[in-house]
C-alpha cells in the first residue's frame, strides 16, 4: 500500500507578520493539506489565512471522506469561514486570503485539489516539476492571453490578483474535483508565491533528486532564497508530501487531529 510522508516550513522572511498559514490533517493513506497567504493588512491577512486554514481542516477532521465532492465544499467552508471572520473584525473589512488545498487518498490512489490567488500546487512525477494550478493574477491572465512576453518572477506586478477566497466569483479551474489518479514516487509540493518567486522549478527538482526526506528537500529549497530576513523578502512557505516508494527513506506521518502552524 502507497504511503504518505510530509514535511512543512513557514517563514516570516523581512516582514514584520507571517501572513502565511500551513497546516494538514493526515494519517499515513489519506489526508488534507492547506495552505493560505493573506492579505489586507498585516494583522488582518494573518488572521484570514490562519481562519481559513484552520476551518477547512476541522471541516476535513469531522468528516475525513475523499471523493469528487470534497474540493467544493472545502472551498465553500473557506469562503464561509473568511466572511464569518471579516464581520467579527470589522477594522479588517478587505482582509482577504489566498488558498491551495491538496486532497490525497493513497489507498485508493486519487487526489484533488481547489486553489485561489497564487499559492501553488506543483506535482513532480519522474523528477520533472508540474504545476497544477495557474496563478489568478492580472500578469499571468496578460501572459495566457499573448499580451505579455515576459517573466512572471521578479516583475512589481506579479501577486496583483483577480480571484481569492473573498472573490464574488469562482475563476474556471479553481475546483479539480475529476480524481487525478497518484502513481508511487508522486511528490506534491504546496508554496506560497514568497517561496516560489525565490526558488524555480530547476532548483525545485535538483533539490529533490539529492533529498532523501521530504523535510530535507524543504530546507534544502529554503537554503537556496538568499538572503531570507532582507526586507523585501516576502513570508514564505512551503508543504511537502511523498507518495509510496520512498517510504523506507522517510518518517510517516500518524496525525488524527488537525495539525495547525
Amino acid at each position: 500500500m502507497m504511503r504518505l510522508s510530509v514535511a512543512h516550513r513557514s517563514e516570516r522572511g523581512g516582514r514584520k507578520v507571517n501572513e502565511d498559514t500551513v497546516g494538514f490533517c493526515a494519517n499515513e493513506t489519506q489526508g488534507c493539506f492547506v495552505l493560505a497567504d493573506g492579505t489586507g493588512g498585516h494583522e488582518g491577512g494573518a488572521l484570514a489565512s490562519k481562519t481559513v486554514v484552520n476551518q477547512v481542516l476541522a471541516h476535513f477532521s469531522a468528516t475525513p471522506r475523499i471523493d469528487g465532492s470534497l474540493p467544493s465544499t472545502l472551498m465553500v467552508v473557506a469562503r464561509e469561514a473568511l466572511f464569518d471572520v471579516r464581520k467579527l473584525n470589522p477594522q479588517f473589512p478587505e482582509m482577504n486570503t489566498t488558498i491551495a488545498t491538496l486532497m490525497l487518498d493513497a489507498e485508493h490512489k486519487h487526489a484533488y485539489w481547489n486553489y485561489l490567488g497564487d499559492s501553488r500546487i506543483y506535482l513532480f512525477r519522474c523528477g520533472r516539476a508540474h504545476s497544477l494550478t495557474t496563478d489568478h493574477s492580472i500578469l499571468q491572465s496578460m501572459i495566457d492571453a499573448g499580451f505579455f512576453t515576459g517573466q512572471l518572477r521578479g516583475n512589481c506586478k506579479r501577486n496583483m490578483l483577480y480571484a481569492a477566497v473573498g472573490s464574488e466569483e469562482m475563476p474556471e479551474h479553481a475546483i479539480h474535483n475529476e480524481p487525478f489518479a497518484l502513481h508511487s514516487g508522486d511528490t506534491f509540493l504546496l508554496c506560497s508565491d514568497g517561496f516560489w518567486e525565490s526558488v524555480g522549478e530547476e532548483i525545485m527538482e535538483e533539490m529533490l533528486r539529492h533529498a532523501k526526506t521530504p523535510e530535507q528537500w524543504i530546507d534544502d529549497m529554503m537554503g537556496e532564497i538568499s538572503d531570507p530576513g532582507a526586507p523585501g523578502q516576502d513570508n514564505f512557505s512551503a508543504v511537502a508530501i511523498w507518495v509510496g516508494e520512498r517510504e523506507a527513506q522517510t518518517t510517516h506521518i500518524q496525525v488524527e487531529e488537525p495539525r495547525r502552524e
